[in-house]
C-alpha cells in the first residue's frame, strides 16, 4: 500500500513513539487484515475444505452453521436465511464427498454424508449416488458403511429418478442380517417404495426368483442369516413391484404364493397382486380353474423338493384337482384382489369342492368379492355341508370362522338362517358353543329394528354376559338411529364410541352403515375415517367402504391415500398401524375401478 520507503519509515517511527495519528492507525489496521478471512463466516471454512489437514474441522464447523440456521428457521430448509447458507456450502461439500471419498477418514466421511442428507437438497445428488456406488462395490460385511444409512434416507426425501440405478444396486447388496442391515433395511424399503422406478422391474423380478431355504429351527444357525437376507430382498421387491404395478411380476408373485418355503413373503406378494389388479386376477382365476399347467407343475415340484408330498400324493391330487392345495391358494388370491370377474369362477370352484377345508376357504374368500344373491346361496350351501369338527390352517374352526365371515355380506336377511344354524348344526361340546356364540355376535351386528326381538331371544338362549352386554349396546343404537344410515355414521365418529368399553357401538354402527348406505355414505365415511381412533372401529369402517364400492372408486381410493400418507408423514405409529386395513381397501377399490 505504501510505495515509498519514506512513508514506511514514517509509519514505523510513529508506531514506536506512540505518536501515530488516528488516520494512520486506521490505515495500519487495514494493512493487518489484508489477505485474512473471518473464521465466523462459512466462506472461510468452505475454502479450508481444500486442505486435507483442515477438512474434518471444516465439515464440523459447516455443520454447526447449518444447525444454527435450521434451528432459527424451526427446521424449514426453505427459509431464505437457510437457503442463503446452502447456496454457499452445498456444492463444495458435495464435491468434497465425491472427489475426496478415498481420502476421507470414516468418521469425517459419515459426518459429511449425514450433513448432506440433512440439507434435503437436490444438488447433493452426486454425493448420494457416490455413496450407493461405493457401497455396492464393497464386500457385504456391513462394516465401515454407515454412509448408506444417511444416503438412503435422503434418497427417500428427494425421490430423484437419477438415483434409481445406484440405489437398486445398493439394495441388492444390503444384507438385512448384518448390524448395518438391521438398522437400515426399513430405510431402503421406504426409499424404494417412494421412488418405485419402472427400470427396476427386471432386477427385482430376478430377486423374487431366488430360492429361499427356511431354517427348520433356531439350531440351523448357518441358514438363519441367508434366510433373513433373502426375505428382505424378496418382500421389498414384491412390495415395490406392486407399487410399480408391473404385470411382468405376476408370474414370480404366483410362484411365491405356491412355494411353502416362501410363506413369510406371501402376505406381501398377495398385497402386491392386489395393486397390480386385473392381470393378477386373471392369472389367479386361471389357476383356480386348474388351467395353468406351468404354475401347477411348479407347485408340485416344490412340494416334492421340500418333501411335503410323494409321487403317489401328486397322482391323487391330479385325479381330484378341485381339492388340490393350489386351488385353495388361488381362491385366497382371487378373494384378496376382490374383483367382480372372480365371482363366477369362485362359485364354480366352490360347487366342485369335496373337502371341508377347500369349501371353507373358498366360501370365506367369496365373501370378499362383490356380493350377489347367487354367492349368498352358495355360501349357505357350503356352510351346511361342512362338519363342525373341520378346521382350516392354522387350526381355526371352519364353521366358527364362516359364521363370523357371514356378517360381511351385510345382509340382515341372513339372521333367520344363522339362528337356524345355531339350532340345527349337529355337534356337542366347546365347538358347538363357540359356533353358537359366533352366530349370536354376527346376528347382533346385522340386526335391524324389526329383528331385535328374535336376536334377543337367541342371546338369552346362547349368549354369555359378553354377548348380552353387546346386545344391550346394539339395541340402544338401533332404536336411536332406526333405518337412518347417516345417523350411524355420526355415532361411529363419536369419541365415546372409540373407547374400548363402548367400541362395539362404533362397530355396530359401521355394519348398519354398510347395510343401509350407498355411495353417498361411502364418501362421507371416507371423509371421517381418520377421526376414528379405535383400531376395531377403523377396521370396520374400511370394510364398509370396500362393501359400498363394488365397482371400485378412483376418487375414494385417492382420498384414502391422502389419509395414509398424512399419517405416515406424521410418524404416529398407532395411527400407521391402524391404517393397514385402510391401505388394503384403498388398493382393492383402486384396482377394481380399472
Amino acid at each position: 500500500m505504501f510505495r515509498s520507503s519514506r512513508a514506511r519509515a514514517s509509519l514505523i517511527r510513529s508506531l514506536l513513539l506512540g505518536t501515530a495519528t488516528t488516520a494512520f492507525a486506521v490505515s495500519a489496521s487495514s494493512v493487518l487484515l489484508v489477505g485474512c478471512k473471518d473464521e465466523s463466516q462459512p466462506d472461510y471454512w468452505v475454502e479450508k475444505l481444500n486442505e486435507a489437514s483442515w477438512r474434518s474441522r471444516s465439515v464440523t464447523r459447516l455443520s454447526q452453521f447449518f444447525e444454527d440456521a435450521s434451528s432459527k428457521a424451526k427446521g424449514d430448509n426453505n427459509d431464505p436465511k437457510v437457503q442463503e447458507l446452502l447456496n454457499k456450502i452445498v456444492d463444495p461439500l458435495t464435491k468434497t464427498y465425491v472427489d475426496k471419498y478415498a481420502e476421507l477418514d470414516t468418521k469425517t466421511r459419515v459426518a459429511l454424508i449425514k450433513l448432506l442428507a440433512a440439507f434435503r437438497d437436490k444438488r447433493t445428488e452426486p454425493a448420494l449416488k457416490k455413496a450407493f456406488e461405493e457401497f455396492a462395490k464393497k464386500p457385504a460385511t456391513g462394516k465401515d458403511d454407515a454412509d448408506i444409512k444417511w444416503a438412503v434416507r435422503a434418497a427417500a426425501d428427494l425421490k430423484l429418478d437419477s438415483l434409481a440405478d445406484p440405489l437398486v444396486q445398493a439394495f441388492l447388496k444390503l444384507r438385512a442380517s448384518t448390524m448395518l442391515g438391521g438398522v437400515t433395511y426399513k430405510d431402503f424399503n421406504d426409499a424404494m417404495v417412494e421412488i418405485k422406478a419402472k427400470s427396476w422391474t427386471g432386477p427385482l423380478i430376478s430377486a423374487l426368483d431366488a430360492p429361499i431355504e427356511r431354517p427348520a429351527n433356531d439350531k440351523e444357525r448357518d441358514k438363519i442369516d441367508p434366510y433373513k437376507d433373502q426375505l428382505f430382498w424378496q418382500t421389498t421387491a414384491a412390495q415395490v413391484l406392486g407399487e410399480i404395478a408391473a404385470p411382468e411380476a405376476v408370474e414370480p408373485m404366483m410362484k411365491i404364493m405356491l412355494d411353502p418355503a416362501k410363506a413369510d413373503a406371501q402376505a406381501t406378494a398377495v398385497l402386491a397382486m392386489v395393486k397390480i389388479g386385473k392381470p393378477a386376477a386373471e392369472a389367479a382365476i386361471k389357476l383356480l380353474k386348474s388351467e395353468d399347467e406351468k404354475m401347477i407343475a411348479f407347485h408340485y415340484r416344490r412340494l416334492k423338493e421340500l418333501k411335503q408330498i410323494k409321487d403317489e400324493d401328486e397322482k391323487k391330487m391330479k385325479e381330484k384337482p378341485q381339492d388340490a392345495p393350489y386351488v385353495q391358494t388361488a381362491a385366497i388370491i382371487v378373494g384378496t384382489i376382490g374383483r367382480g370377474e372372480g365371482v363366477a369362477p369362485m362359485l364354480e370352484a366352490l360347487k366342485k369342492a369335496e373337502k371341508d377345508v377347500t369349501r371353507a376357504l373358498i366360501a370365506r374368500e367369496l365373501v370378499k368379492l362383490p356380493r350377489s344373491a347367487e354367492s349368498l346361496t352358495a355360501f349357505k350351501e357350503a356352510f351346511e355341508k361342512i362338519s363342525i369338527e373341520a378346521n382350516i390352517p392354522p387350526g381355526m374352526n371352519a364353521l366358527q370362522m364362516l359364521a363370523e365371515a357371514a356378517g360381511q355380506f351385510y345382509n340382515a336377511e341372513l339372521i333367520d338362517w344363522l339362528l337356524e344354524r345355531a339350532d340345527k348344526t349337529k355337534g356337542s361340546g366347546d365347538d358347538l358353543k363357540a359356533l353358537q356364540g359366533a352366530i349370536v355376535v354376527t346376528t347382533i351386528k346385522l340386526a335391524k329394528t324389526d329383528q331385535l326381538d328374535k336376536v334377543k331371544a337367541a342371546v338369552d338362549k346362547y349368549g354369555t354376559k359378553l354377548e348380552k352386554d353387546l346386545y344391550a349396546q346394539a339395541e340402544k343404537l338401533v332404536k336411536q338411529c332406526t333405518d337412518k344410515a347417516d345417523c350411524y355414521l355420526v355415532e361411529m365418529e363419536k369419541s365415546t364410541n372409540q373407547e374400548q368399553a363402548t367400541q362395539f357401538i362404533g362397530i355396530k354402527a359401521g355394519y348398519m352403515g354398510a347395510i343401509l348406505g350407498g355411495e353417498t355414505q361411502r364418501d362421507e365415511l371416507v371423509k371421517r375415517i381418520d377421526s376414528f381412533e379405535n383400531a376395531a372401529v377403523r377396521f370396520v369402517a374400511a370394510q364398509t367402504i370396500d362393501h359400498l364400492s363394488p365397482k371400485g372408486s378412483k376418487e375414494a381410493a385417492a382420498a384414502l391415500r391422502k389419509v395414509v400418507d398424512k399419517n405416515a408423514e406424521g410418524g404416529d405409529k398407532n395411527k400407521m398401524a391402524g391404517d393397514a386395513p385402510i391401505k388394503q381397501v384403498m388398493y382393492r377399490i383402486e384396482a377394481r375401478a380399472d
